[in-house]
């Protein structure tokens, strides 16, 4: 049985999440990675994806957009701009965004460089709030 780590989950709005855990999975700027405790410190960016952890064995699952994780021997703490449980997510809304962000990029050609970043931005968090509310 792993042993339990303290796992913060928050954005500038809200707690989510505050407790002890056996795992996480974090999507981070090079991909997904797992913490378990007396894991080596260190700090990463978020990317867009599904946050997981696993508390007496069961998963919580989370779409985060973005932000920044801190990990210690004995802690993790997420920081993300924002982060939303599946059933929380508004599909309606999150298609409308897809739907924009792809018809804005269909115009990438006419803007520049910071705009079409802000719109993929946009589409992959659209995106992966769809993928994870199925």
């Amino acid at each position: 049985m792993a042993k339990p780590f303290q796992l913060r989950l928050l954005t500038p709005y809200q707690s989510l999440f505050e407790g002890d855990v056996d795992a996480v999975i974090v999507p981070g700027e090079h991909g997904e990675f797992g913490v378990l405790a007396m894991h080596t410190k260190f700090v990463t960016t978020l990317e867009p994806g599904v946050l997981r952890y696993v508390k007496d064995g069961q998963t919580v699952r989370f779409a985060v957009s973005g932000g920044f994780a801190e990990v210690h021997q004995s802690d993790v703490t997420v920081l993300a701009d924002s982060m939303e449980r599946p059933q929380d997510i508004d599909t309606a809304r999150a298609r409308e965004s897809r739907d924009r962000a792809q018809k804005e990029l269909e115009k990438r050609s006419s803007m520049e460089p910071r705009q079409v970043h802000r719109w993929e931005d946009r589409l992959a968090r659209a995106e992966n709030r769809l993928k994870l509310a199925k």
